[in-house]
């Protein structure tokens, strides 16, 4: 321990004396970054997570990804509305947003996603319950950015969101936007919460097939009520939309385009 003068001097210079404390201090600070970087590994957005890869194909298309799942597949849901859901099936050492039979719901993705294809990081984002969330980028082999785009928990960021009701509870619709613009897959929704219909948009302008839905859904089947085709791109001045198919609440053909025509004008179309 310093002497009683050497304490006198130092405050006089305006330095604390160390009194043993500092040791102490630096001993938490150490601990308490220790315990930030452990709950960093093991947490994202407060819930827990198991880090988890995949690799697949071989030579110069071997494919590995890195994610994380949740521990709990039941701590947070998905939104209903959203259209991908990402989960990873543990059988089958797969992520995918299709539905793998006998495999159960598999497991949700949660925190920072990355793909490499041999060794070459070529996209990067993050989930959130299996939902893409933040910013996500995609590299060529040289590490190039090609392309960029920022969700908000399943929908592109930019999305415009209109509700039934005053609380957000009760989705209506959401308007795709991009860059300020009309572009990608418009979902509407009847007041039961029922998809009603979908579509994508390109720069403002309705391309290929859009699907109007009842808001009725037995034996767990959404029922169509109509699919209307339109151009391919938002280019194709020339092409008049048409009815494909319409359908009764039972399900029921009400009305079918000639198979014939519809065939021959999808190949003009490609």
């Amino acid at each position: 321990m310093s002497s009683l003068k050497e304490q006198k001097d130092a405050y006089v210079a305006g330095i604390m004396p160390d009194l043993g404390l500092k040791v102490k201090q630096l001993k938490k600070l150490k601990a308490d970054k220790k315990n930030k970087q452990k709950l960093a590994r093991t947490e994202y957005e407060g819930l827990s997570i198991v880090k988890a890869y995949t690799k697949f194909g071989s030579g110069d298309r071997t494919i590995i990804e890195e994610f994380s799942v949740l521990r709990d597949n039941d701590a947070v849901k998905p939104l209903p509305y959203v259209r991908e859901i990402f989960r990873y099936y543990q059988k089958s050492n797969r992520v995918t947003s299709s539905i793998i039979k006998d495999e159960g719901t598999g497991l949700l993705l949660h925190g920072p996603y990355r793909r490499y294809q041999n060794e070459a990081l070529i996209e990067e984002g993050y989930y959130y319950a299996g939902m893409k969330d933040g910013r996500w980028e995609k590299y060529d082999t040289k590490f190039m950015l090609t392309d960029k785009a920022r969700w908000h928990r399943g929908v592109p960021a930019e999305s415009q969101l209109t509700y039934y009701d005053s609380t957000h509870r009760k989705i209506k619709e959401i308007i795709p936007m991009e860059y300020g613009k009309l572009k990608g897959t418009y979902l509407a929704f009847h007041e039961n919460g029922l998809l009603a219909e979908e579509g994508k948009y390109d720069n403002g302008v309705k391309i290929g097939r859009w699907t109007e839905y009842y808001p009725i859904n037995p034996s767990g089947r959404r029922m169509r009520r109509k699919l209307t085709q339109y151009a391919s791109d938002q280019w194709d001045n020339s092409f008049e939309p048409y009815t494909i198919t319409e359908w009764d609440e039972k399900g029921k053909v009400t009305f079918e385009r000639a198979k014939e025509k519809v065939v021959q004008e999808d190949e003009t179309e490609n």
